[in-house]
């Protein structure tokens, strides 16, 4: 039996030109990761007559148990330097299947500092055990984790829409209309209020009470891959290809909503592409 040997100068010439075209997209998929790859700080502005004196909220989402350094100090620093009146953390903070211990390192540094509440994500809640666990330390540290209750903080009512779920009723992760229900009856209107709501794609379930004048959200960690200067990016979970509302201010009649692209970076197998991580900073302005 004869085995035919790749050899000629022909077959040769195949192989280099196949391997000089992986060998590029790498480069290419590296040189963007790059150029992708360092935090930056978004400030948004919003303007009420129902506040009479400034409020800035500084929100953290979808960090993934990512690592910023040494005690977390690239990111506290930001943080130290915005001085915020609360930090909004919009879920998938903690994350299911990773190390979690960059996480517990921020919490520590964050909760007798600032004032701080939570709302969980989808991946807190893929580990019913875990997020338990999980959700007991942010309590112990001072982090009021909100699932469906409303809390006043100054001026501004925060409400929190995360639903509570127990070991082995996981069904519907990512399904907490019931605790958007609850903090909207509860919702006094004539203040300022905030909903904390890790999924975006909800946005016209949200308006429907006419109750949230800010809404805040993550999850889509801004469609990963971006064109260069467009707003969205390619792909979202919920949202599907080219989604509406991966990251950015969207402001409609009624509420004013906004999306963080998210903190993780390399903890995702799929690189950020013109898609910086950012750390959110929203000041609402007395009108």
């Amino acid at each position: 039996m004869k085995i035919k040997v790749l050899g000629t100068a022909k077959d040769k010439k195949r192989v280099f030109v196949f391997l000089g075209i992986i060998f590029a997209f790498a480069a290419i998929f590296s040189l963007l990761g790059a150029i992708s790859f360092p935090m930056k700080t978004v400030h948004y502005e919003i303007r009420s007559d129902k506040v009479t004196k400034p409020f800035r909220i500084v929100q953290i989402s979808d960090l993934h148990a990512e690592d910023y350094g040494k005690d977390m100090e690239r990111l506290t620093s930001l943080i130290d330097e915005a001085h915020p009146d609360l930090i909004a953390l919009t879920g998938d903070i903690y994350d299911d299947k990773l190390d979690n211990t960059t996480t517990t390192t921020l919490m520590k540094y964050i909760a007798p500092r600032y004032t701080c509440v939570y709302v969980a994500g989808n991946h807190e809640f893929y580990d019913p055990a875990g997020w338990a666990a999980n959700k007991d330390e942010a309590v112990s540290l001072g982090i009021q984790v909100l699932e469906g209750e409303n809390v006043q903080v100054g001026e501004v009512t925060v409400c929190g829409a995360a639903r509570a779920v127990s070991i082995g009723e996981l069904k519907k992760p990512y399904d907490w209309d019931d605790a958007v229900i609850q903090c909207a009856d509860s919702l006094d209107t004539e203040g300022f209020a905030v909903l904390l709501a890790h999924f975006p794609h909800k946005i016209d379930f949200y308006r429907s009470f006419g109750k949230f004048d800010l809404i805040m959200c993550g999850h889509a960690h801004g469609g990963q891959w971006r064109l260069p200067w467009t707003q969205n990016g390619l792909f979202a979970p919920d949202q599907g290809i080219f989604p509406k509302l991966s990251g950015g201010r969207f402001d409609y009649d009624d509420t004013t909503m906004i999306v963080s692209r998210g903190l993780t970076r390399t903890k995702n197998i799929i690189p950020r592409i013109f898609n910086n991580p950012e750390l959110v900073i929203t000041d609402i302005i007395p009108e």
